[in-house]
């Protein structure tokens, strides 16, 4: 002990020296060597000067990650599938078809897993076609269920309606599917009167449109009408899996409304403008031309006898005026004042309406007070049971039979169409035949179509794995379809723009053009004086041409109805351009005729659509081919027709149906559900 305290006693200064000597080099590292200044960033640690070059090095990188195209993301893998996985492992019994998943109302419990035969749909009979040109009421913006169509503006437009229409044995399908899931061959405990009540899902309806070669297109799907409420919950779903939200059930439940139905099966129409057309189904609206056109020959004729006879009445006044007068002026009778009120009201004057069609005269009124003998009903007249025509009188008597059955009129048509018509009340099932319809108003002018047409009705247990091996393959089936329709017949849709080389100026080869074009209803035409180079046509104001107001909306709104300020029918202006060019004139010398040839002059115009196709056509009518003469023509007649205001939408055939029905007094009058339908309905009707 005492050689170590000896030893530290010698060599303490140099021990001190020693530990002096440890710290200066440690300060001189920690302090000097190594900063004392360090930053802790991104897990490490930088002196000053280092970190501000890392910040740099990772905003250069960060740059040039943004300069780079962004990475597509990872597809999405739907976990639907696993999760339904996960459920079937441990619940049994559940429709996972159906979304969101519910228990089967007999999962497999007494009588296991029903199994059904899916019954036969059937096909379509009696299909016809129709085609109407009419001016129409077309709705400023698309009509939903969402913004009915009174709550739209209306403006008069031209429009080529196609509609196609079928009947369908219902009773049929109503027993058939009553014995495919409630009937005797089905296990009680599997029968389903739910089942059992077909309800239609569908109405198909596609067209084949005629090539410029004659050839006839594939059958395309044709639209719903665009005035259709219902066109978006129309479209069709043919898969389970293609279901929106709600699935099968969600989607029957919205189906399975009256109104639905008859939107589906029997679809308004547009309302129309024009005086002189109405829309009717094919098969009827044939009838209603028909009767139409009796009608009109048999008003001008009876207008003309009217006036016939008139003239005659007052030359027969006049005659009998100045013998009254003689008369009067010798002491004779009454004067020529009394002979005249005998004349007007019956009396015991001499004078009289000379009838020219029985070739005797008569007073005013008849003998009592009738005209011509026979009493006038202020009520009109009707068919009675029998079929014989009897004249009502101010309070609905019957007055007189004419022993003849009366003659179509086109109320009967309206008559023929309530009997077809669905309505709240209608049981289908009790139907003879169930009549619809689909329409096509995207049929475009000058071209050529036919259709055929098939009803669809939702397959009640689809997505359920309740069918037998028979019908397996229809498990995810939504629609059950009958067997389209055969094709119709062809529709050809008339053009609404001719143009007619009429003349020509040789010295300075300037062609008259007469251009045609359907406006509104009717036809205009305008001459143009062309020479190679110029376009055909151009915007030219009519004769007529009165600047009025736009007409607005207003009226009913349950209805929709439309009461325009102005009917007046012709536009102010319009526009003749056909897109055409005049190429050339050149001269033709050839020879016509069979036996006897005969040499024949004239020009050609020469004309193109797209600078490509050259096409041609002669300057004189003498020359042009049969077609375009008919159709210039048909052109000439129907400008001399007079035109007429056009029909406001309250008095147009074409009534809406109310969104909904007001049941508050306790029941639905079928009258009114007829009135609110039928297109030969009024107002005043109701």
């Amino acid at each position: 002990m005492d050689k170590i305290l000896g030893f530290l006693e010698e060599h303490v200064e140099k021990i001190v020296l020693g530990i002096v000597g440890l710290v200066c080099i440690w300060l001189m590292i920690t302090r000097v060597f190594l900063s004392p200044n360090m930053v802790s960033y991104d897990g490490r640690k930088y002196s000053p000067g280092a970190i501000d070059e890392h910040i740099k090095d990772q905003a250069t990188e960060l740059g040039t990650i943004l300069d780079q195209p962004p990475e597509p993301p990872e597809p999405y893998e739907p976990r639907l599938p696993e999760y339904r996985a996960r459920l079937a492992s441990a619940i049994t019994g559940v429709d996972f078809g159906i979304w969101p998943p519910v228990p089967e109302s007999n999962p497999q419990g007494r009588g296991g897993i029903r199994k059904y035969n899916l019954p036969l749909i059937g096909g379509v009979d009696e299909v016809a076609v129709g085609h109407i040109r009419a001016v129409v009421y077309a709705p400023a913006q698309e009509i939903t269920a969402e913004i009915p169509s009174a709550n739209v503006g209306y403006e008069p437009n031209d429009l080529d309606l196609v509609t196609v229409q079928g009947s369908f044995d219902v009773a049929g399908l109503y027993e058939r599917f009553g014995e495919s899931f409630a009937g005797r061959d089905v296990k009680l405990e599997w029968r389903d009167p739910c089942y059992a009540q077909p309800l239609f899902a569908a109405v198909h309806l596609q067209r084949q449109e005629m090539n410029s070669d004659s050839i006839w297109s594939e059958w395309r799907d044709v639209a719903r009408i665009k005035i259709d409420r219902h066109r978006d919950l129309f479209e069709m779903v043919e898969k389970v899996s293609d279901l929106p939200p709600g699935g099968l059930m969600v989607r029957m439940l919205q189906y399975d409304s009256r109104d639905v139905q008859m939107d589906l099966l029997q679809p308004l129409a547009y309302q129309i403008a024009s005086a002189n057309e109405e829309w009717f189904p094919p098969l009827l609206h044939t009838e209603y031309k028909t009767i139409q056109k009796t009608e009109t020959l048999e008003e001008k004729r009876r207008v003309k006898e009217e006036e016939d006879e008139r003239r005659d009445s007052q030359s027969a006044s006049r005659r009998v005026s100045v013998s009254g007068g003689r008369r009067s002026a010798g002491g004779g009778s009454r004067g020529v004042a009394g002979g005249v009120i005998d004349a007007m009201y019956g009396g015991s004057g001499t004078s009289g309406r000379y009838d020219r069609r029985t070739g005797r005269s008569g007073s005013e009124y008849g003998d009592s007070g009738r005209l011509g003998g026979r009493t006038r009903s202020p009520r009109g007249s009707r068919r009675d049971e029998t079929g014989f025509e009897q004249d009502y009188g101010l309070y609905g008597e019957s007055v007189l039979v004419t022993g003849k059955p009366a003659r179509p009129t086109t109320q009967d048509v309206y008559d023929e169409l309530d009997l077809i018509l669905i309505n709240p009340l209608t049981d289908l099932r009790k139907m003879d035949e169930l009549v619809f319809w689909a329409h096509d108003d995207t049929a475009e002018p000058g071209k050529t179509y036919r259709y055929r047409i098939r009803l669809g009705v939702f397959n009640p247990v689809a997505g359920k794995n309740q069918l037998s091996k028979q019908y397996a393959s229809q498990q995810n089936d939504v629609i059950l379809w009958s067997e389209f329709s055969d094709g119709t017949d062809v529709v050809d849709v008339p053009k609404k723009l001719y143009f007619f080389a009429t003349g020509i100026q040789e010295a300075a080869k300037e062609v008259t053009v007469q251009v045609s074009k359907f406006v509104l209803g009717y036809w205009y035409s305008a001459d143009f004086k062309i020479r190679s180079g110029e376009v055909i046509g151009d915007l030219k104001e009519t004769e007529a041409a009165k600047r009025a107001t736009r007409p607005g909306v207003g009226g009913d709104l349950l209805y929709g109805t439309y009461q325009p300020a102005n009917l007046v029918t012709e536009p102010d202006e319009i526009d003749y351009s056909t897109g055409a060019v005049l190429v050339d004139v050149t001269v033709v010398n050839d020879w016509l005729g069979g036996k006897n040839m005969r040499p024949r002059r004239y020009f050609d115009m020469l004309y193109s659509f797209d600078g490509a196709n050259i096409e041609h056509m002669p300057v004189s009518l003498r020359y042009w081919p049969a077609e375009l003469r008919a159709a210039h023509s048909e052109i000439i007649n129907a400008q001399k027709e007079p035109k007429k205001p056009f029909r406001s939408m309250s008095a147009s055939g074409r009534r809406e149906r109310p969104m909904r029905l007001d049941y508050s007094r306790g029941r639905f009058d079928e009258d009114e559900a007829y009135m609110m339908r039928r297109p030969g309905a009024r107002f005043e009707d109701r």
